[in-house]
């Protein structure tokens, strides 16, 4: 099974009202228009589409996830929905209830609906991997606390921010409770740490094509490969010098939007 990681779907002029406002946000975000063509290509994959958080009933081939909790995971719902399925959508607790983000009824309306709901950490830091214990353990409890207080139940799965992954952000997710844990490394294959699976994702930029989407689905090697080259490019980058990575980020998500400008 393969997970492909979206974020929020939003017109390119008011990017900045729904989820993390910026340059650098913007670069997940993808217009409207593009997400259907992504959903329409995927389809014609006949994968099985679904999610991992019932932990009941054969598992999917394909799951799509949506990171941070913006307000537009309610149109990528309605999407999903059109076609028969359902996605897992990952919260930065932090923010709910902010311009921009989900609010806790909201949690209620897509649970009920069908979605699996998830932790993405309270507030969404840059660098989780440099966090110490005390800090990660505050992350991963308090947002999985607050999710239970709304959802009368705690999240199963997690997903990682800022795509900063270290072996101290998986030990304490592991025993924040988790039963799942997402990460940002392109891969299909399963980790485990105790009782708690560890899945990765392929990231969808808002220039990514449906083909390529496709693509990783399908577990093309190519396209599959080239994702994890530049994955482990800049896990190196932000290992060595987080401030450079930060200001080769900023550079590049100028780039793209005087690109589109």
């Amino acid at each position: 099974m393969r997970t492909l990681m979206y974020h929020d779907i939003a017109p390119s002029a008011s990017r900045d009202e729904v989820g993390f406002p910026g340059p650098l946000a913007a670069r997940y975000k993808l217009e409207p228009e593009a997400f259907e063509a992504h959903l329409d290509a995927l389809a014609q994959t006949r994968l099985r589409v679904g999610t991992l958080a019932t932990g009941s009933g054969p598992p999917p081939q394909l799951s799509l996830s949506f990171d941070d909790g913006g307000s537009s995971a309610l149109l990528a719902a309605q999407a999903l929905e059109r076609r028969g399925w359902r996605g897992q959508f990952f919260i930065t607790t932090g923010c709910l209830g902010t311009p921009g983000f989900l609010a806790a009824e909201d949690l209620h309306d897509l649970a009920r609906r069908g979605h699996a709901i998830g932790a993405h950490s309270h507030t969404h830091p840059t660098y989780m991997g440099r966090l110490t214990r005390e800090g990660l353990d505050r992350e991963w409890r308090l947002s999985r606390d607050v999710l239970e207080d709304i959802l009368g139940a705690p999240p199963r799965s997690a997903s990682v921010p800022g795509g900063h992954l270290s072996h101290a952000v998986i030990v304490a997710a592991a025993a924040a409770g988790y039963e799942l844990l997402f990460t940002s490394e392109p891969t299909a294959r399963v980790g485990r740490l105790g009782e708690m699976a560890i899945r990765g994702r392929y990231t969808i930029w808002s220039t990514t094509p449906a083909r390529v989407a496709v693509a990783y689905s399908r577990g093309r090697r190519i396209a599959c490969a080239r994702l994890w080259l530049e994955w482990n490019a800049k896990k190196l980058a932000k290992n060595v010098s987080p401030s450079a990575y930060q200001a080769l980020r900023r550079v590049r998500a100028g780039s793209v939007r005087a690109g589109r400008s």
